[in-house]
Protein backbone atom coordinates (compact mmCIF):
# COMPACT_ATOMS: atom_id res chain seq x y z
CA UNK A 1 0.00 0.00 0.00
CA UNK A 2 2.63 3.02 -1.65
CA UNK A 3 2.46 5.20 -3.87
CA UNK A 4 1.82 4.13 -7.37
CA UNK A 5 4.89 3.99 -9.13
CA UNK A 6 4.87 4.71 -13.48
CA UNK A 7 4.41 1.22 -15.64
CA UNK A 8 7.17 -0.55 -16.51
CA UNK A 9 6.73 0.82 -20.06
CA UNK A 10 7.20 4.29 -19.31
CA UNK A 11 10.24 3.33 -17.41
CA UNK A 12 11.91 1.83 -20.69
CA UNK A 13 14.46 4.19 -22.12
CA UNK A 14 13.58 5.27 -25.84
CA UNK A 15 14.49 3.76 -28.52
CA UNK A 16 16.28 6.57 -30.49
CA UNK A 17 18.06 9.94 -30.04
CA UNK A 18 15.63 11.39 -32.60
CA UNK A 19 12.21 9.76 -29.85
CA UNK A 20 13.83 11.32 -27.13
CA UNK A 21 13.81 14.97 -28.75
CA UNK A 22 10.39 14.64 -29.75
CA UNK A 23 9.01 13.30 -26.35
CA UNK A 24 7.82 15.15 -23.84
CA UNK A 25 9.37 14.47 -20.05
CA UNK A 26 6.71 12.41 -18.16
CA UNK A 27 4.38 14.37 -16.19
CA UNK A 28 5.19 14.70 -12.58
CA UNK A 29 2.89 13.01 -10.25
CA UNK A 30 3.60 14.89 -7.21
CA UNK A 31 0.48 16.93 -7.96
CA UNK A 32 -1.93 13.97 -7.61
CA UNK A 33 -0.18 12.36 -4.29
CA UNK A 34 -0.99 15.71 -2.88
CA UNK A 35 -4.07 16.14 -3.77
CA UNK A 36 -5.52 12.62 -3.11
CA UNK A 37 -3.74 12.84 0.21
CA UNK A 38 -5.40 15.85 0.97
CA UNK A 39 -8.69 14.68 -0.07
CA UNK A 40 -7.90 11.25 1.82
CA UNK A 41 -7.55 13.52 5.03
CA UNK A 42 -11.12 15.14 4.52
CA UNK A 43 -12.93 11.61 3.54
CA UNK A 44 -12.96 9.96 6.96
CA UNK A 45 -14.50 12.75 9.13
CA UNK A 46 -16.43 13.66 6.12
CA UNK A 47 -18.27 9.74 5.44
CA UNK A 48 -18.49 9.50 9.41
CA UNK A 49 -20.48 12.82 9.56
CA UNK A 50 -22.86 12.35 6.99
CA UNK A 51 -23.58 8.62 8.64
CA UNK A 52 -24.21 10.36 12.05
CA UNK A 53 -26.39 12.46 10.82
CA UNK A 54 -28.24 9.67 8.64
CA UNK A 55 -28.48 7.92 12.33
CA UNK A 56 -30.20 10.95 14.19
CA UNK A 57 -32.62 11.35 11.03
CA UNK A 58 -33.38 7.70 11.28
CA UNK A 59 -33.99 7.80 15.11
CA UNK A 60 -36.11 10.82 14.71
CA UNK A 61 -38.15 9.01 12.15
CA UNK A 62 -37.46 12.18 9.35
CA UNK A 63 -37.21 9.84 5.72
CA UNK A 64 -36.23 12.89 3.90
CA UNK A 65 -33.21 13.20 5.78
CA UNK A 66 -32.58 9.70 5.90
CA UNK A 67 -32.15 10.06 2.05
CA UNK A 68 -30.38 12.96 2.30
CA UNK A 69 -27.75 11.96 3.64
CA UNK A 70 -27.70 8.61 2.74
CA UNK A 71 -26.70 9.61 -0.86
CA UNK A 72 -24.37 12.07 0.47
CA UNK A 73 -22.30 9.57 1.99
CA UNK A 74 -22.46 7.85 -1.15
CA UNK A 75 -22.01 10.64 -3.73
CA UNK A 76 -18.97 11.68 -1.33
CA UNK A 77 -17.31 8.18 -1.28
CA UNK A 78 -17.74 7.46 -4.76
CA UNK A 79 -16.17 10.95 -5.43
CA UNK A 80 -13.45 9.92 -3.58
CA UNK A 81 -12.50 6.68 -4.73
CA UNK A 82 -12.95 8.06 -8.62
CA UNK A 83 -9.71 10.19 -7.72
CA UNK A 84 -8.03 7.73 -6.17
CA UNK A 85 -8.86 6.00 -9.23
CA UNK A 86 -7.74 8.33 -11.84
CA UNK A 87 -4.98 10.09 -9.87
CA UNK A 88 -3.50 7.97 -7.09
CA UNK A 89 -4.46 5.22 -4.57
CA UNK A 90 -2.45 7.09 -1.90
CA UNK A 91 -5.48 8.98 -1.10
CA UNK A 92 -6.97 5.63 0.59
CA UNK A 93 -4.12 4.96 2.00
CA UNK A 94 -4.17 8.74 4.06
CA UNK A 95 -7.60 8.26 4.78
CA UNK A 96 -7.40 4.94 6.39
CA UNK A 97 -4.49 5.72 8.39
CA UNK A 98 -6.12 9.07 9.81
CA UNK A 99 -9.25 6.59 10.38
CA UNK A 100 -7.32 4.65 12.33
CA UNK A 101 -5.39 7.22 14.11
CA UNK A 102 -8.26 8.84 15.22
CA UNK A 103 -9.70 5.10 16.66
CA UNK A 104 -6.61 5.20 18.37
CA UNK A 105 -7.24 8.50 20.00
CA UNK A 106 -10.93 7.03 21.14
CA UNK A 107 -9.31 4.16 22.72
CA UNK A 108 -6.27 6.26 24.61
CA UNK A 109 -9.11 9.11 25.98
CA UNK A 110 -10.32 7.75 29.53
CA UNK A 111 -14.32 8.30 28.50
CA UNK A 112 -13.59 7.09 24.79
CA UNK A 113 -16.73 7.38 23.47
CA UNK A 114 -18.26 9.47 25.80
CA UNK A 115 -15.48 12.26 25.14
CA UNK A 116 -16.42 12.67 21.49
CA UNK A 117 -17.21 16.34 20.71
CA UNK A 118 -20.82 16.04 19.08
CA UNK A 119 -23.74 14.24 19.89
CA UNK A 120 -24.28 11.77 16.82
CA UNK A 121 -20.52 10.68 17.45
CA UNK A 122 -21.19 9.70 20.36
CA UNK A 123 -24.02 7.21 18.97
CA UNK A 124 -22.27 6.52 15.74
CA UNK A 125 -18.71 5.37 17.69
CA UNK A 126 -19.92 2.34 19.83
CA UNK A 127 -21.40 0.81 16.27
CA UNK A 128 -17.43 0.52 15.27
CA UNK A 129 -18.13 2.98 12.17
CA UNK A 130 -14.88 4.31 12.68
CA UNK A 131 -12.73 0.66 12.77
CA UNK A 132 -14.70 -0.02 9.98
CA UNK A 133 -14.00 2.70 7.45
CA UNK A 134 -10.32 2.66 8.47
CA UNK A 135 -9.92 -1.22 7.53
CA UNK A 136 -12.41 -0.76 4.21
CA UNK A 137 -10.13 2.49 2.78
CA UNK A 138 -6.91 0.56 3.88
CA UNK A 139 -7.84 -2.11 1.92
CA UNK A 140 -9.53 -0.78 -1.03
CA UNK A 141 -5.99 1.73 -1.06
CA UNK A 142 -4.21 -2.02 -1.76
CA UNK A 143 -7.11 -3.59 -3.88
CA UNK A 144 -7.09 -0.37 -5.70
CA UNK A 145 -3.29 -0.64 -6.43
CA UNK A 146 -3.22 -4.03 -7.27
CA UNK A 147 -5.88 -3.38 -9.83
CA UNK A 148 -4.23 -1.04 -11.64
CA UNK A 149 -1.23 -2.85 -11.72
CA UNK A 150 -3.49 -5.37 -13.17
CA UNK A 151 -4.97 -3.20 -15.71
CA UNK A 152 -1.38 -2.78 -17.07
CA UNK A 153 -0.37 -6.44 -16.79
CA UNK A 154 -3.79 -7.02 -19.06
CA UNK A 155 -2.45 -4.17 -21.87
CA UNK A 156 1.03 -5.44 -22.17
CA UNK A 157 -0.80 -9.40 -22.56
CA UNK A 158 -3.50 -7.88 -25.55
CA UNK A 159 -0.53 -6.13 -26.96
CA UNK A 160 1.67 -9.11 -27.02
CA UNK A 161 -1.09 -10.94 -28.34
CA UNK A 162 -1.83 -8.91 -30.93
CA UNK A 163 1.84 -9.38 -32.02
CA UNK A 164 1.27 -12.94 -32.14
CA UNK A 165 -1.46 -12.38 -34.29
CA UNK A 166 0.24 -11.30 -36.88
CA UNK A 167 3.28 -13.59 -37.13
CA UNK A 168 2.38 -16.01 -39.91
CA UNK A 169 2.56 -19.43 -38.21
CA UNK A 170 2.06 -18.32 -34.73
CA UNK A 171 -1.31 -19.02 -33.08
CA UNK A 172 -1.41 -16.87 -29.99
CA UNK A 173 -2.40 -18.45 -26.41
CA UNK A 174 -5.74 -17.65 -25.10
CA UNK A 175 -5.84 -14.67 -22.43
CA UNK A 176 -5.90 -16.09 -18.72
CA UNK A 177 -9.64 -16.18 -17.39
CA UNK A 178 -10.71 -14.24 -14.58
CA UNK A 179 -13.70 -17.01 -14.25
CA UNK A 180 -12.31 -18.08 -10.78
CA UNK A 181 -11.79 -14.81 -9.16
CA UNK A 182 -14.90 -13.47 -9.88
CA UNK A 183 -16.51 -17.14 -8.47
CA UNK A 184 -14.85 -17.02 -5.39
CA UNK A 185 -14.64 -13.39 -5.14
CA UNK A 186 -18.23 -12.76 -3.22
CA UNK A 187 -18.26 -15.94 -0.69
CA UNK A 188 -15.23 -14.67 0.63
CA UNK A 189 -16.37 -10.95 0.71
CA UNK A 190 -19.24 -12.15 2.21
CA UNK A 191 -17.39 -14.47 5.03
CA UNK A 192 -14.74 -11.44 5.58
CA UNK A 193 -17.29 -9.16 6.15
CA UNK A 194 -19.48 -10.80 8.22
CA UNK A 195 -17.11 -12.57 10.59
CA UNK A 196 -15.88 -8.75 10.89
CA UNK A 197 -19.47 -6.96 11.86
CA UNK A 198 -19.83 -10.48 14.10
CA UNK A 199 -16.71 -9.94 15.79
CA UNK A 200 -17.19 -5.72 16.47
CA UNK A 201 -20.88 -6.94 17.55
CA UNK A 202 -19.11 -9.03 20.01
CA UNK A 203 -17.13 -6.93 22.05
CA UNK A 204 -16.21 -3.31 20.42
CA UNK A 205 -18.67 -2.09 22.75
CA UNK A 206 -17.30 -3.27 26.15
CA UNK A 207 -13.88 -1.73 24.80
CA UNK A 208 -15.53 1.30 24.88
CA UNK A 209 -16.52 1.27 28.55
CA UNK A 210 -14.46 3.95 30.68
CA UNK A 211 -12.45 2.00 32.75
CA UNK A 212 -11.77 -1.18 30.45
CA UNK A 213 -8.43 -2.84 30.19
CA UNK A 214 -7.46 -2.79 26.41
CA UNK A 215 -5.69 -5.44 26.75
CA UNK A 216 -8.32 -7.82 27.04
CA UNK A 217 -10.65 -6.24 24.53
CA UNK A 218 -8.72 -6.06 21.20
CA UNK A 219 -8.39 -9.33 19.84
CA UNK A 220 -11.83 -9.30 18.84
CA UNK A 221 -11.44 -5.55 16.82
CA UNK A 222 -8.47 -6.68 15.69
CA UNK A 223 -9.30 -9.54 13.74
CA UNK A 224 -12.26 -7.08 12.73
CA UNK A 225 -10.02 -4.73 11.40
CA UNK A 226 -7.55 -7.48 9.39
CA UNK A 227 -11.12 -9.25 8.22
CA UNK A 228 -12.69 -6.02 6.44
CA UNK A 229 -9.30 -4.94 5.56
CA UNK A 230 -8.61 -8.30 3.24
CA UNK A 231 -12.29 -8.09 1.92
CA UNK A 232 -11.56 -5.09 0.59
CA UNK A 233 -8.08 -5.62 -0.87
CA UNK A 234 -9.62 -8.38 -3.09
CA UNK A 235 -10.87 -5.88 -4.87
CA UNK A 236 -7.60 -5.67 -6.75
CA UNK A 237 -8.27 -9.85 -8.32
CA UNK A 238 -12.09 -8.93 -8.57
CA UNK A 239 -14.51 -5.98 -7.76
CA UNK A 240 -17.75 -8.17 -7.83
CA UNK A 241 -17.78 -9.34 -4.02
CA UNK A 242 -17.86 -6.01 -3.25
CA UNK A 243 -20.13 -4.58 -5.13
CA UNK A 244 -22.77 -7.47 -4.27
CA UNK A 245 -21.85 -7.76 -0.68
CA UNK A 246 -21.87 -4.05 -0.29
CA UNK A 247 -25.35 -3.41 -1.74
CA UNK A 248 -27.17 -6.39 0.06
CA UNK A 249 -25.31 -4.89 3.31
CA UNK A 250 -27.68 -1.42 2.58
CA UNK A 251 -30.70 -3.46 2.01
CA UNK A 252 -30.31 -5.23 4.93
CA UNK A 253 -29.85 -1.49 6.85
CA UNK A 254 -33.36 -0.61 5.82
CA UNK A 255 -35.64 -2.19 8.69
CA UNK A 256 -33.02 -0.68 10.80
CA UNK A 257 -33.24 2.99 9.17
CA UNK A 258 -37.13 2.96 8.66
CA UNK A 259 -38.13 1.38 11.90
CA UNK A 260 -39.76 4.72 13.28
CA UNK A 261 -41.11 5.16 10.09
CA UNK A 262 -42.68 1.59 9.09
CA UNK A 263 -42.25 -0.52 12.46
CA UNK A 264 -43.97 -3.47 10.32
CA UNK A 265 -41.01 -3.92 8.15
CA UNK A 266 -40.22 -6.87 8.64
CA UNK A 267 -36.24 -8.14 9.54
CA UNK A 268 -35.79 -5.00 12.27
CA UNK A 269 -35.99 -7.29 15.25
CA UNK A 270 -33.55 -9.66 13.90
CA UNK A 271 -31.45 -7.00 13.28
CA UNK A 272 -31.69 -5.79 16.67
CA UNK A 273 -30.74 -9.08 18.07
CA UNK A 274 -27.87 -9.39 16.11
CA UNK A 275 -26.75 -5.84 16.47
CA UNK A 276 -27.70 -4.89 19.86
CA UNK A 277 -25.59 -1.81 19.88
CA UNK A 278 -26.56 -0.43 16.45
CA UNK A 279 -30.56 -1.10 16.46
CA UNK A 280 -30.92 1.58 13.50
CA UNK A 281 -28.24 -0.46 11.31
CA UNK A 282 -26.10 2.67 10.30
CA UNK A 283 -23.19 0.50 10.77
CA UNK A 284 -24.81 -1.83 7.82
CA UNK A 285 -25.19 1.18 5.58
CA UNK A 286 -22.16 3.45 6.30
CA UNK A 287 -19.60 -0.86 5.48
CA UNK A 288 -22.08 -1.41 2.61
CA UNK A 289 -21.60 2.29 0.79
CA UNK A 290 -18.28 2.48 1.62
CA UNK A 291 -17.91 -1.19 0.50
CA UNK A 292 -19.87 -0.73 -2.82
CA UNK A 293 -17.56 2.90 -3.70
CA UNK A 294 -13.96 0.62 -3.01
CA UNK A 295 -15.42 -1.52 -5.46
CA UNK A 296 -16.42 0.92 -7.97
CA UNK A 297 -13.06 3.08 -7.45
CA UNK A 298 -10.91 -0.43 -8.33
CA UNK A 299 -12.48 -1.23 -11.36
CA UNK A 300 -11.79 2.07 -12.34
CA UNK A 301 -8.31 1.87 -11.29
CA UNK A 302 -8.21 -1.07 -13.50
CA UNK A 303 -9.37 0.24 -16.66
CA UNK A 304 -7.31 3.62 -16.05
CA UNK A 305 -4.38 1.56 -15.65
CA UNK A 306 -5.00 -0.71 -19.12
CA UNK A 307 -5.96 2.16 -20.90
CA UNK A 308 -2.58 4.31 -19.55
CA UNK A 309 -0.62 1.54 -20.44
CA UNK A 310 -1.71 1.05 -24.01
CA UNK A 311 -1.78 4.27 -24.83
CA UNK A 312 2.22 4.39 -23.57
CA UNK A 313 3.01 1.36 -25.60
CA UNK A 314 1.15 3.07 -28.71
CA UNK A 315 2.85 6.06 -28.39
CA UNK A 316 6.54 3.73 -27.94
CA UNK A 317 5.48 2.12 -31.43
CA UNK A 318 4.41 4.69 -33.67
CA UNK A 319 7.34 6.05 -35.62
CA UNK A 320 8.86 10.08 -34.59
CA UNK A 321 9.37 11.83 -38.26
CA UNK A 322 12.36 13.58 -38.59
CA UNK A 323 12.12 17.44 -36.57
CA UNK A 324 8.99 15.79 -34.95
CA UNK A 325 7.11 17.33 -38.57
CA UNK A 326 4.19 14.83 -39.35
CA UNK A 327 4.72 12.59 -42.80
CA UNK A 328 3.35 14.00 -45.70
CA UNK A 329 0.37 12.21 -47.25
CA UNK A 330 0.77 10.64 -50.07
Amino acid sequence: MTQDQPSPAARQPASSPATDGARQAPRSRRGDYLLTAAVGVLLPPAILALTGMTSQAADAGQLPRIVLFALLTLVVSALAQWLFAVRSSLGGLVGGLVALAAQAVILASPGRAADAPFAWARSLIPTGAVLIVAALLLGGSWGMRRARRAGRADARLSVRLGEQDKTPGVTPTAPPSRRRDHAVSFPLTVMAVGAALALLSAGYTRLLSPGTSLGSGLLGPTLALVALLLGAAFTGRSTLGARVTGTLLVLLSLPGLLAHIWPQLPGHALLVRLLPDDPNGVSLLLAGTVLVTVGWGAHLARREGRMGELAELRSREAPTPPHGLPHSQA
